[in-house]
């Protein structure tokens, strides 16, 4: 007696000769190309941040009411039909190898930019000269931070603040009256009103368009503090990205908090202070040729100095540090360091290794094979 067919089975191996089809990559292929372009041209619009989240990461864009998809399923679908036709489809004997090396070199490099997309971080530093930096701040991620003295820190993405949100802390009610994603001040609507406290006395916050690069945007909030016992309002405080001096509360009759809105940051678990910075103009001019930075490296109670200038990075634990810009005011100069950590920066590197062996072994073993007809006529 025959058992019956396992549908399973069958339908496993249809849907993987389809995957494995060459018909896959040749509509995925040109798509991701116009993907490329597309997403390439509207930097200029809407600013690289943007463009990179709507074109190359996401899964789906909306062209109107028209879903399409994004670059993030399109490679997911070329890297799938790629790996199902690798391990599944491909003729595993010598004759094969170089292709097969070359196929396995494709592969590295798609899943290298898989785990590049994920474990990818990026930020800058500003550092003074004769001052040092342990961590670095975020381009695009800002944070809502109410830091007590004698407790941890209560730290709110910018991004989940909404209008009339509550946080408390102790005795008080934090209110979130008013946000802007990237703010210009003018005069008080009401400058009578006493509620009004530090920043608030003398502006009030207005959105205004956002700029085509996200960090260039300067956000801001307008908070409400109100007693959480008897619901009195304490008054309007205005929280600026990044200001130098932030309103300090009592939360209790012990304990007071200092309020802030400041870019994310990173910690890089050891120290870098700024020993000197050298700016090189070109001649006859104040337009800056190159800059270079002396660093100094403080790292569990070693120490060691560091130079890094334009073209010329530095790479520590897994970071790399490259000279961006310079901020200069007549008392002060301050490096500015673009810091990338990627965990899969060697995979193109090892990907082009085994590309260029596939190419290489599969010439050789054409040519043997030419040479070996040759010699058989």
């Amino acid at each position: 007696m025959s058992l019956p067919p396992n549908n399973n089975k069958i339908n496993s191996k249809k849907y993987s000769h389809i995957l494995a089809n060459p018909a896959v990559l040749f509509y995925t292929l040109p798509w991701l190309m116009l993907l490329i372009i597309i997403g390439t041209v509207s930097q200029r619009y809407i600013g690289l941040y943007d463009s990179v989240q709507l074109y190359f990461a996401s899964i789906i864009f909306w062209l109107g009411p028209l879903p399409l998809p994004g670059g993030l399923l399109t490679i997911a679908v070329i890297t799938l039909a790629l790996t199902i036709k690798f391990l599944f489809f491909s003729k595993w004997n010598w004759a094969q190898s170089g292709i097969i090396l070359t196929h396995l070199g494709v592969l590295t490099l798609l899943y290298g930019g898989l785990i590049t997309s994920i474990t990818t971080v990026e930020g800058y530093m500003v550092i003074p000269e004769d001052a040092q930096s342990s961590s670095f701040s975020s381009y695009h991620e800002r944070i809502f931070k109410i830091t007590p003295e004698k407790s941890a820190p209560i730290i709110i993405p910018f991004e989940t603040l909404k209008i009339g949100k509550e946080i408390s802390v102790s005795d008080l009610s934090f209110k979130i009256y008013k946000i802007c994603q990237n703010c210009s001040a003018q005069a008080p609507t009401n400058p009578e009103d006493e509620t009004l406290k530090a920043l608030a006395v003398n502006m009030e916050l207005i959105s205004v368009p956002s700029e085509k690069e996200k960090e260039a945007n300067l956000s801001g909030i307008t908070i409400s503090v109100v007693n959480s016992t008897n619901e009195d309002e304490l008054g309007q405080y205005i929280l600026l990205e990044d200001i130098p001096k932030n309103p300090k509360l009592s939360v209790s009759d012990s304990e007071t908090a200092t309020l802030s809105l400041t870019r994310a940051q990173t910690p890089l678990g050891f120290d870098i202070k700024l020993n000197d910075f050298r700016k090189i103009n070109y001649s006859a001019t104040n337009k800056a040729r190159e800059y270079k930075s002396d660093l100094i490296i403080y790292d569990h109670g070693v120490e060691w100095p560091v130079h890094v200038s334009m073209n010329k990075p530095w790479r520590y634990k897994g970071y790399t540090f490259y000279q961006s810009s310079f901020v200069e005011n007549p008392d002060q100069v301050a490096t500015v360091l673009n810091v990338v950590q990627n965990s899969g920066r060697a995979f193109p590197y090892i990907s082009s290794l085994i590309i260029f062996i596939g190419l290489l072994l599969h010439l050789i073993i054409r040519l043997n094979n030419l040479s070996r007809k040759g010699r058989g006529a």
